[in-house]
């Protein structure tokens, strides 16, 4: 049995997103037998969580910027491959912003959302209830400016999880997680660059994140 949500439109409030979601995956229902598994069975998950942030470091000034830790939330897919593995698809988005460093001049608080999606496997430890699970998965990192001066920047990531599913009935599902981000970084490129200037350049061959997760 598939489950609905609500679209996203315009930007909204994140909290009153969250709230929104929260509310919507009370009516979320997965095809996941919680006594006997079915084979190729499919979990519809709204999540919503908290991410925190992450840092760049700019070569020229040595300044650190740190990325704002921030609510977070998306949706997870996954498919039964066999009795224990899964295929999974997971998007997350999160309303952040970059602090930057004292030598940038006017505002130092630059807007940005942070957007994944992935695909991947997960393995799962069926139980008549309770079933820790584990997951990877590899795709892209969107970084988008809220000014649209700016250009954005897409780069690789892959995620790695792990957390369990609580069944509570037969097809409505508890699900808590943590996450871990891992993007990859050119060594010494500019970022977000428009106007003829660039925000920071970047000294680093990688960018991580966590998230913690809930969702039904």
């Amino acid at each position: 049995m598939f489950a609905t949500t609500t679209p996203r439109s315009g930007r909204l409030c994140p909290w009153a997103i969250l709230c929104a979601m929260t509310v919507t995956s009370l009516f979320v229902v997965t095809a996941t037998d919680a006594a006997e598994p079915p084979l190729h069975g499919i979990e519809i998950t709204p999540i919503v969580g908290y991410r925190t942030g992450g840092s760049f470091k700019d070569p020229v000034t040595q300044e650190t910027l740190d990325l704002d830790g921030a609510p977070s939330y998306g949706l997870v897919i996954n498919s039964d491959h066999d009795a224990n593995t899964q295929w999974e698809f997971l998007y997350s988005h999160q309303d952040t912003g970059l602090q930057l460093g004292p030598s940038f001049s006017g505002n130092r608080q630059f807007d940005l959302d942070v957007d994944y999606l992935s695909a991947g496997g997960a393995y799962v430890w069926r139980d008549a209830r309770v079933q820790p699970f584990i997951s990877a998965t590899l795709g892209i990192a969107y970084f988008a400016p809220k000014d649209s001066a700016y250009d954005s920047a897409t780069r690789l990531q892959m995620q790695l999880a792990g957390g369990y599913k609580y069944f509570i009935t037969r097809n409505i599902g508890l699900r808590l997680e943590a996450r871990g981000y891992a993007t990859m970084m050119n060594t010494d490129a500019a970022i977000f660059c428009g106007n003829g200037t660039c925000v920071a350049r970047v000294q680093s061959s990688g960018f991580g994140q966590l998230e913690i997760n809930a969702g039904l």
